[in-house]
């Protein structure tokens, strides 16, 4: 995409500081900034406490192979969730629709250790998902639906960043159906504490503190 010359305080836009990516915010709509830091602050935090009985980690199978499943996460956004598994050691291919947001990931992770088991792709999941060839089907398939999620004030910065770029949320049913076609094991749903499940009753959940992953098993073939 090519460089703006200076910022437009009216628009969203990715600003770079040296080696560090910002995603701005108009300053009528206060002016967000959102980084992915992995040398300190919140993200760096949860990175280095993951661990692989955390929920997420239950959910995805982390601990019931003798290898790391191979994972989509389907609704990357900012990435957290599948920069957690790539840190577990989950091969992770994350797809994420929105430009800003897919190009700011995949700056952040340049270069470091997380490239290694991290890749990011722009484009439409449902597309992308029905495309797989069946030898890189993954084994799991993770799906975030944006929620409004009661975090703290970062948390809530970056749900707000990701509404307002991504627009209104699309139907997931499609994006529910591609994931079940494609995952070998295991379709992953991360639903609000309170929310009903996505589609139907799940095989199983993990509870987490603020959210639930929903476990759909695939049939056996």
């Amino acid at each position: 995409m090519p460089a703006a010359p200076v910022r437009d305080p009216g628009a969203w836009q990715l600003v770079r500081d040296g080696c560090r990516m910002t995603l701005c915010g108009p300053v009528a709509d206060g002016a967000l900034a959102i980084d992915l830091d992995l040398a300190q602050g919140p993200l760096s935090r949860r990175l280095r406490q993951a661990r692989g009985d955390d929920p997420l980690a239950r959910a995805v199978g982390l601990g019931k192979a003798a290898t790391p499943p191979r994972l989509v996460d389907a609704t990357a956004g900012l990435g957290r969730d599948a920069m957690t598994l790539a840190h577990l050691g989950c091969p992770v291919l994350a797809i994420e629709r929105v430009p800003a947001l897919a190009y700011l990931v995949a700056a952040a992770i340049e270069g470091t250790w997380l490239a290694r088991n991290l890749t990011v792709r722009l484009g439409d999941a449902v597309a992308m998902l029905a495309g797989l060839a069946d030898a890189n089907r993954p084994d799991v398939v993770l799906l975030d639906p944006m929620f409004e999620e009661q975090g703290n004030a970062q948390v809530k910065k970056a749900m707000q960043a990701c509404r307002a770029l991504a627009g209104p949320p699309d139907d997931p049913a499609p994006l529910f159906a591609a994931a079940r076609r494609a995952a070998r094991e295991r379709v992953v749903v991360k639903r609000e504490a309170s929310a009903p499940p996505l589609a139907g009753e799940p095989s199983f959940a993990v509870a987490g503190e603020r959210v639930r992953f929903d476990v759909y098993l695939a049939p056996p073939r």
